[in-house]
């Protein structure tokens, strides 16, 4: 595979970036429960390096593992006490079990041994999605719609590579899984850092 040096390369450089600008705006050693953020995207950047060679059925365990580990630290983030509609959740709902259908629908007679993994992989992802969907309310509007796109940015980046790896090709797939993973990755840092209000706009270049 001659692509996997040029890979680990530009991974390295768009992951670690993320990570080094997380640790610097985010970071926090009095509160460890605000740091769920940085701990979630140190398991991906592992994850991130470890999938490239995905033909490897150890290495594609052990990064799904640590993706959905990654995605829990961020649902652990996205928590908060306030109170939800519950009306809000039925289309929420809807919508999750219609896309989850649409994905199986191409990939279920390819997963064999990677059913039970692959599902997990998307259940977290969906816990993730509704804890940033009920963000609404308890944080300010800026880093709730920030967050919530770029978490939809991020799936749209995750099926297409699950689309890839258990049905085949899709069109210009590792620029989107590679740029929508980044932007997605991006868009929630910074919608996490706009969850102080008194963070001015000129904190951070969007």
């Amino acid at each position: 595979m001659p692509d996997i040096p040029y890979r680990y390369i530009t991974k390295t450089i768009v992951l670690g970036g993320l990570l080094i600008f997380t640790k610097y705006y985010c970071y926090d050693k009095k509160n460890k429960t605000s740091n769920y953020l940085y701990y979630g995207l140190i398991l991906f950047f592992i994850g991130d390096i470890l999938i490239i060679d995905h033909t490897n059925t150890i290495r594609f365990v052990v990064s799904m593992i640590l993706f959905v580990a990654g995605k829990v630290c961020y649902t652990l983030k996205f928590k908060h006490k306030e109170d939800f509609s519950t009306k809000r959740l039925i289309p929420f709902f809807i919508v999750c079990f219609l896309f989850l259908a649409i994905v199986y629908d191409f990939i279920y007679h390819n997963l064999k041994l990677y059913f039970i993994p692959v599902t997990l992989y998307f259940f977290i992802s969906l816990i993730m999605i509704l804890f940033a969907f009920i963000r609404k309310g308890a944080v300010n509007n800026k880093s709730y719609y920030i967050v919530f796109a770029g978490v939809g940015v991020f799936l749209f980046s995750e099926t297409t590579m699950v689309i890839k790896t258990f049905y085949g090709d899709v069109l210009y797939q590792d620029f989107f899984i590679m740029f929508c993973y980044a932007l997605g990755q991006y868009l929630i840092i910074i919608g996490v850092l706009f969850e102080n209000k008194e963070l001015t706009e000129n904190s951070v270049i969007l």
